[in-house]
């Protein structure tokens, strides 16, 4: 159910940008760097990471980016998760330069990891995969003259199912 409603927003927010006047919102071929902070619903973790924005045209990004989630232990089982995200955004223009909301598609990949140390006895166990997932959402930028602030909202869809919610600030490198 969960899953369903998400994919809903997302066609629902891409009809409502397809249907205004869509006007340049990126110049095509700028970059932009940043930071975010994030919390992952599965992990139930706070999360940093790095971000990068390329525009491919004015209205579409290549936004990849990397979430480490911070570790957390229970029952003596250590675990750490990090993201690496592959995702492409579609700028909509909601006639107020102050803020261009996005919705967002791309891959995911989990790098998950658990460690247990036996609590006293030899046993040492450790262990780790890499699920893919499909990542869905959409968020918003928020101009802030060289500086731009951004949240969003983002699923992920696979056998390591997560809601993210991420913001930060991203600046120009060109």
């Amino acid at each position: 159910m969960k899953k369903i409603f998400i994919a809903a927003l997302f066609i629902a927010g891409f009809n409502f940008g397809t249907a205004t006047d869509l006007k340049a919102q990126a110049s095509e071929g700028a970059m932009r760097v940043g930071g975010q902070l994030g919390f992952g619903t599965s992990i139930e973790s706070l999360g940093i990471g790095a971000r990068f924005d390329y525009a491919v045209t004015d209205q579409i990004l290549l936004a990849p980016d990397l979430m480490y989630f911070f570790g957390k232990s229970e029952s003596g089982i250590d675990f750490d998760w990090f993201d690496i995200n592959l995702n492409g955004n579609y700028l909509f223009d909601i006639g107020n330069p102050n803020i261009i909301p996005y919705a967002l598609a791309g891959l995911n990949f989990a790098i998950l990891s658990s460690d247990y140390d036996g609590s006293g006895s030899p046993i040492d166990v450790s262990s780790s995969s890499t699920e893919v997932g499909l990542n869905l959402g959409g968020g918003a930028d928020f101009p802030l003259g060289t500086l731009t602030a951004f949240g969003e909202l983002r699923f992920v869809l696979g056998d390591a199912d997560q809601l993210v919610i991420a913001g930060g600030v991203k600046f120009p490198i060109n």
